[in-house]
This record gives structure tokens, C-alpha cells and sequence, in this order.
């Protein structure tokens, strides 16, 4: 290891000295640039490199400015914010951070200077969330978006009341997010697991508004979404969570994530709970960035051939339909398919390539409780 890259590797250690402690994948800090509260995250650099990556935010704004420079050879580490290189940019130039301090100046392109002044942030930091139900999810929120969130609030929309349930409707304004909590209908202790389950992805779709729109160029990101609730029931709670969102590149997208709770544990669904070919234990998808070819080969090799089959004699016309553009004879389009409940079934949705993405998702694909049941998970949810 050359001398330059052992110094830069002892300051990136100071850096990030309390990540073990952390379990996080960076550290965080907070602070003052200027005037301004902000919150500022640094990525964990690849072991051996001097580059550095990360982002800020704000408190005022909550929105996502970009991070990226090296240390220096001689400790000091410069960063710059944004990602566009035909335009100048801002420059922080930081000391080595010393017991958990972090100082230095942020420079503007004509030459403005003003004082940064940092300390790190532990998982375990006591800012305590403006609503309860964020409250109650701390643990699975790391600290940066934490911070971010901490002060938003929701307001209490409609009650809804649907098939002997009670539901409450929330709205979070600074996103637009729309999520309810399920209020009676269920006994307490399965109250309690749902709502859980519930307020996790509410405040996920929050901190994806943001990251969305912080990472689109030009300030022109755009994220809105739509909750709809599928079905109800003793044995499965199923909402369409739709986004269209434009978050940077070339074009704009859209698509379902629904949420799928086992109201008797409170905990998510896979499709291969419900719903499986055998033989033998159903397989999954693997958590995190890991992939599970066995899973990917049973989706692709069984599970879609077989969902053609059943949805080409069950709706024959709809097949026709769109025969060159939408091409439902494609076993790719079927092979990751999302799921809802619905009264009738189960709908599961076809996935297309931004050319014929008006494919995606059709309605009329729902396999009747007759074939699911007959082909059941470990979950049976009907």
C-alpha cells in the first residue's frame, strides 16, 4: 500500500469510526452549516479506496443534496455536492474528524463561505418522533431517515367501514401518501401486529417520496402514489400501493407494490405462501440483495407456464386482446409477478418492458379461490 493511501484509509477510519456500533451502512451526523440545522450521511467507502459518497439534507427541506470527493493525503477531505459535472458546484472542505466531531467550511461557486459544524449520530439517538405510530417502528428505520421523518405528521382522514371492519385513513401532506390502521374488526393482540405491519409501510412509502424526488435532476422529480384497499378478510388484508414517479434519467415509470398481512400474525406475504406448485417446501425470494436461482427457475420455469395456461382458458378473449403488443403468451411477463386478494381470487400481475408497460397489470388476470386452493401454500388465506 502506497503511503497516499494509507493516510487516506486512517482518515476514512476516523470517519466512520462508530459504524460497527451503529450497524448501519455509513455513518451519520448532525449539525450546522451556517445558520442551517442539516443532516448529513457518508457511505461506508470500499475497503482500500479514498473516494467518498454520501448526501445531506436540510431539516427545513428534508430533500436530498448529493456528496462526493476523497481525502487527501494529508487528511483533509473535500466533497462536493450534486451530480451534474457542467455546472459548479459547492465545495465542503472538512477536517479529520476528532472524538466525534466533524468541522469544516462549505465554499459556494462565487465564493461564499460558511462554518460547518457536525457530531455523529448512534443508531440508539433519542429524538423522539412527533407521531406515535412512527414511534413504534424506530427499529426499522435507520438513523439518517429517522432524522428526516422525525417531525413530519399524518392527518386523520376518512372512517371506513367495510364488512364488519373499521378502518382508519391517514394522510401524510408533505408526501402524499395515503395508508389506513385497522380499527376494530380483528381481536386486540392481531390489531396490534397489523397496524405495525401497516404503519411500516406508510412511512417506507414516505421515505421513498423523498429519495425519489431528491435524486431527480433540475428539481423536477416527481412521486405520487395511490392506496386502494383489495380485500378483507379473517385471514388476509390485501392493498394496491400504485406509484408513478419520475425520480432522474430518461424516462418516467409507474407500478404496484401491494401489501398482502396475515392478520393473524400481522406479518407479509409472499405469493409462494399462498400459492404453490410443489413439489416439496415452497421457495422464496432472498431477503436483501441476495439472489435465489432455485426460487427464480421454479417462478420462470413452472409457476409462469402454469399461470398462462390457467389464465389463457379462463379469459380467452382477453388473450386476443393486444396480441403483438401484449404478448401474455410470454412466460417472462408472468414469472415475478406481483399479487392481491381480491373477493374473487387471487390477481396476479403481468410485468412489461417500458415500451409496452400499457400491458402491465391487467385487471381481468385473477385465478379463482377454486384454483388457488387447489394449488395452496403453507398460508391458506381462504
Amino acid at each position: 500500500m502506497s503511503p497516499r493511501v494509507k493516510f487516506a484509509c486512517f482518515g476514512l477510519a476516523a470517519l466512520l469510526c462508530t459504524t460497527a456500533q451503529a450497524e448501519e451502512p455509513g455513518k451519520v451526523w448532525q449539525g450546522t452549516l451556517g445558520p442551517n440545522e442539516i443532516v448529513v450521511k457518508i457511505d461506508t467507502p470500499a475497503k482500500g479506496s479514498a473516494d467518498l459518497e454520501g448526501r445531506y439534507f436540510y431539516r427545513r427541506h428534508r430533500m436530498d443534496i448529493a456528496l462526493q470527493g476523497a481525502a487527501s493525503a494529508d487528511g483533509r477531505i473535500t466533497l462536493k455536492e450534486g451530480i451534474r459535472d457542467d455546472e459548479p458546484h459547492p465545495e465542503w472542505r472538512m477536517r479529520v474528524p476528532a472524538q466525534d466531531r466533524w468541522d469544516g467550511e462549505w465554499i459556494g461557486p462565487k465564493g461564499k463561505r460558511l462554518p460547518i459544524h457536525l457530531h455523529g449520530i448512534a443508531t440508539s439517538a433519542a429524538v423522539t418522533a412527533r407521531e406515535p405510530g412512527l414511534q413504534t417502528v424506530r427499529g426499522e428505520i435507520d438513523s439518517y431517515e429517522w432524522l428526516r421523518m422525525a417531525d413530519l405528521s399524518l392527518q386523520k382522514k376518512k372512517l371506513q367501514q367495510i364488512d364488519g371492519y373499521t378502518l382508519q385513513w391517514f394522510h401524510q401532506p408533505d408526501s402524499g401518501i395515503d395508508l389506513f390502521e385497522v380499527v376494530s374488526g380483528y381481536p386486540q393482540a392481531q390489531l396490534q401486529r397489523i397496524n405495525a405491519t401497516l404503519r411500516k409501510r406508510l412511512w417506507g412509502g414516505v421515505a421513498n417520496y423523498y429519495d425519489c424526488v431528491s435524486g431527480a435532476r433540475d428539481g423536477q422529480g416527481e412521486y405520487k402514489a395511490t392506496t386502494t384497499l383489495r380485500h378483507v378478510s379473517p385471514k388476509i388484508l390485501s392493498v394496491s400501493l400504485f406509484s408513478s414517479y419520475y425520480c432522474g434519467g430518461a424516462h418516467p415509470d409507474f407500478g404496484d407494490e401491494p401489501l398482502n398481512i396475515d392478520p393473524r400474525d400481522g406479518r407479509e406475504l409472499d405469493l409462494d405462501d399462498v400459492l404453490w406448485l410443489g413439489p416439496g417446501k415452497a421457495l422464496h425470494q432472498a431477503k436483501g440483495n441476495d439472489w435465489n436461482e432455485a426460487w427464480s427457475d421454479y417462478r420462470g420455469k413452472r409457476f409462469a407456464p402454469w399461470a398462462i395456461v390457467q389464465l389463457k382458458s379462463l379469459y380467452p378473449d382477453e388473450f386476443k386482446t393486444g396480441d403483438d403488443e401484449c404478448n401474455y403468451d410470454d412466460p417472462e411477463v408472468w414469472q415475478f409477478a406481483n399479487w392481491y386478494a381480491t373477493p374473487k381470487g387471487i390477481h396476479i400481475s403481468a410485468y412489461f418492458a417500458r415500451v409496452a408497460r400499457s400491458c402491465d397489470d391487467p385487471d381481468w388476470a385473477i385465478l379463482p379461490w377454486k384454483t388457488v386452493d387447489a394449488h395452496p401454500g403453507a398460508v391458506r388465506i381462504h
